[in-house]
């Protein structure tokens, strides 16, 4: 059982269009499809739709919702088929893009109390949930207030961030995050620091 056994080929691996279904084979020469695993690098997380017809080749589909640069993983128990990973050149226009990216951000998350409250000199933090939504780069952030304020991001094994910031003085900031060019819901946060 060998991982340069597999085989894939088709369009779906070089390039496609935001919103359209792009398409591949993968033919497992006879090796056992459960030990393939499918996997996409790239500004969308699209999901990954099979089709087992008749002749041992696999007919797989995704659909990536933004442009850009993806690369599709296909591995055999761990290790990668030969050509793996695939770069994927996704074209589409901006203005779909930006409408999309409102779409999704709305399943963006906010919660803790250092959301809406922070301490000055120390370092607050809060959660960021954007496992529901499809973006997965792009994300930025920066507070405006009476002071200086370090924003950063950390981010948690289960897929989550938090979102941490030390303000150097008390009063009243504005929190702006955003993915790309478009703020996520509820921002700009205001964060009373005292």
């Amino acid at each position: 059982m060998s991982a340069s056994s597999i085989q894939a080929w088709g369009d779906g691996l070089s390039h496609g269009c935001a919103g359209q279904q792009a398409n591949f084979l993968v033919n497992p020469n006879g090796l056992n499809m459960s030990g393939v695993t499918f996997g996409v690098e790239g500004p969308s997380r699209p999901e990954f739709i099979f089709n087992h017809p008749p002749g041992g080749a696999v007919e797989v589909g995704y659909i990536p919702t933004f442009p850009g640069l993806y690369k599709i993983h296909i591995k055999f128990f761990g290790r990668d088929i030969p050509g793996s990973p695939f770069p994927v050149e996704i074209i589409g226009d901006s203005q779909s893009k930006v409408e999309m990216v409102r779409d999704v951000i709305q399943n963006v998350k906010i919660s803790g109390p250092a959301a809406t409250n922070g301490r000055p000199l120390i370092t607050n933090q809060f959660l960021l949930d954007a496992r529901e939504a499809i973006v997965t780069g792009g994300l930025n952030a920066f507070m405006q207030g009476p002071g200086n304020v370090e924003v950063g991001f950390k981010e948690n094994l289960d897929g989550t961030i938090h979102v941490q910031y030390k303000p150097s003085h008390s009063g009243v900031y504005k929190l702006n995050i955003k993915f790309g060019d478009i703020p996520v819901v509820g921002s700009p946060f205001i964060i009373n620091v005292n």
